[in-house]
């Protein structure tokens, strides 16, 4: 009787969101044609580095999420192991443990195979293995990047992993840190905090002197620590005090301490750590 009444229910309201669709697009046609004669462009979103990869059933596919605050959230919950609900035979339905917030900047999504998105009235979070149609509260959150045609056999329970490359060899990430015309070059580990930071850049950020060891800056937001290793800090190690949320970049020996967690290490313009002041640039780096 729930599940009769659920799918009655979201019928009812897909008809509905059909129906306004329709009106809306009639009755703004003169609107929509002078915003393009204006040059007015569709809203886009841009791609980030968070990837994911849902498996159910021996079947699974990959995901690229876009660079919203939904799909951060989203994200931010993974590993996840939820049941799959079908809806109208063309999506595969999930529901996360805490709702997502969608932003005002977000856009709909397309109602395209492929494609990984939300549903905010619901709550849901919903893989398209069939064209759909495109409607209020939709809300993507990523683009299919692999085993698309394999989300149509999924059923049951599905897990639901974050999907982030190993990284070694000449493919570790580096970042750049500059101030005052001087660059220092720090290689990081593949911890889940190191990763976590690498995301967050390009960053421009006010850095603070702390015991005469020490530079310190308060990233965005807070790294997840899971799995990092614990520090031993020497002159130039890039390391994260999970107290207080900071990430530190050490000129001088300091050792080890509960919650500083190592991030990496300066591979070039060690030196110049010691004069940083002011607001400093941090961005991705190729390690050169």
């Amino acid at each position: 009787m729930i599940v009769e009444t659920r799918c009655c229910i979201r019928t009812v309201l897909s008809a509905f969101v059909v129906g306004i669709i329709t009106l809306t697009f009639a009755l703004g046609m003169q609107n929509s044609r002078e915003a393009l004669a204006e040059g007015a462009e569709p809203h886009s979103l841009s791609l980030s580095e968070m990837h994911i990869k849902i498996t159910s059933q021996g079947h699974m596919a990959t995901f690229q999420l876009y660079d919203t605050t939904a799909a951060s959230e989203f994200y931010d919950q993974l590993p996840l192991q939820l049941e799959l609900e079908n809806f109208r035979d063309a999506q595969w339905m999930l529901y996360p443990p805490k709702k997502l917030n969608v932003t005002k900047g977000e856009a709909y999504h397309d109602g395209k195979k492929g494609e990984l998105s939300y549903y905010a009235p619901w709550g849901d979070v919903f893989m398209l293995y069939k064209d759909f149609y495109a409607g209020d509260e939709m809300h993507r959150l990523g683009i299919g990047t692999s085993g698309i045609d394999d989300i149509a056999r999924m059923s049951g329970s599905a897990v639901i992993e974050k999907n982030e490359p190993q990284i070694s060899g000449d493919t570790a990430m580096h970042i750049q840190v500059t101030s005052n015309g001087n660059t220092t070059v720090f290689k990081l580990n593949n911890s889940s905090a190191a990763r976590a930071l690498y995301r967050q850049l390009p960053m421009s950020i006010e850095v603070e002197d702390y015991g005469g060891k020490e530079k310190i800056f308060y990233p965005p937001e807070k790294l997840d620590t899971s799995g990092t290793p614990s520090a031993k800090a020497n002159a130039g190690t890039l390391a994260y005090y999970a107290p207080w949320g900071d990430v530190v970049m050490f000129y001088k020996k300091f050792g080890s301490a509960s919650g500083l967690y190592e991030l990496g290490e300066a591979v070039s313009g060690s030196e110049f750590v010691r004069d940083l002041s002011g607001k400093i640039q941090i961005e991705k780096s190729s390690g050169q």
